[in-house]
């Protein structure tokens, strides 16, 4: 009999503070909508930012100068830290299981065209890029195999600086000015979107070599390794950690591979998705002392 009294007196003292019960009851319904709403923006925000690194293949390894675990390099001050060169790539095309070297160069430069000027991102690289981020020519070719010392003066257009600079027109043959220097428009990729904000369908491309004298550089900014499917990385990783060591003397790099980089993602976001789920679990906690105290 206890049971149904407890019941009884529950629904009288509900009963007689109507408003109070209706509201206690409307923010457990905001409490659970704000769970399942949080933790679902938290999965797909978790979804979105996987999908964005992973849209290049996920057996990519990045190498980059200075070691993070020093601080790295510093570009305002001096430093003894090697920069990386085109040698330096060329050498790790010997590593076992890897398939394509593509060093990069970035930077910001005027480029114009055909009476137009818009400033992009310009990016230096070797022909092996095309295979290493799995990229697609729309009209035209990709940087040919020059060698890095007499690397020609050509350029390859993304889809929206193409469409911006020359609109329904081809720029192929045409000449346009990058920076200071003169190059012949060769290629334009397919439209590839964005890639964590930045628009990678504006951005001309370069032979690396070129771009280093455009930027007044000593050394590369990174270095990107394709390896073959169904090899260990991290093997990968420290022979291709054991010859640049050989070159520079000493271990003055920094070696990311994407398994490891999207698993640290995956942590961090997992913890985002917890958080958010949290927040919304208050309201909950706080419409069930509404109800205990009703």
């Amino acid at each position: 009999m206890w049971l149904q009294d407890a019941i009884g007196m529950s629904w009288r003292a509900l009963s007689a503070h109507r408003l109070r019960s209706f509201l206690t009851l409307l923010g457990i319904a905001v409490g659970i909508a704000a769970v399942i709403l949080l933790t679902s923006i938290g999965e797909g925000l978790h979804r979105f930012v996987l999908a964005e690194f992973t849209q290049f293949g996920t057996n990519v390894i990045g190498i980059t100068p200075g070691r993070t675990t020093t601080g790295g390099a510093n570009p305002g001050f001096p430093s003894s830290v090697r920069p990386l060169t085109l040698a330096d790539a060329q050498a790790l095309r010997r590593v076992p299981q890897v398939l394509q070297v593509a060093p990069g160069v970035t930077g910001n430069a005027e480029v114009e065209g055909n009476g137009r000027l818009r400033r992009v991102m310009v990016y230096g690289t070797t022909p092996t890029l095309i295979e290493a981020f799995k990229l697609r020519i729309r009209s035209g070719r990709f940087l040919p195999p020059d060698d890095a010392d007499s690397a020609r003066n050509f350029v390859v257009l993304g889809a929206k600086l193409q469409r911006e600079l020359f609109g329904a027109d081809s720029p192929l043959g045409t000449r346009l000015r990058v920076g200071s220097l003169q190059f012949r428009v060769i290629g334009v990729l397919q439209a590839r979107g964005q890639f964590l904000g930045i628009d990678l369908d504006d951005v001309a491309y370069i032979p690396a070599a070129r771009a280093l004298e455009l930027f007044n550089r000593d050394g590369l900014m990174e270095i990107n390794l394709s390896y073959a499917e169904g090899a260990n990385a991290h093997q990968v990783a420290n022979a291709a950690k054991a010859v640049l060591a050989a070159r520079h003397g000493r271990e003055d790099f920094t070696l990311v591979t994407q398994e490891d980089m999207l698993r640290t993602l995956s942590n961090i976001l997992d913890v985002l998705t917890m958080a958010v789920a949290a927040l919304g679990s208050i309201s909950l906690l706080v419409g069930g002392v509404g109800i205990v105290t009703t």
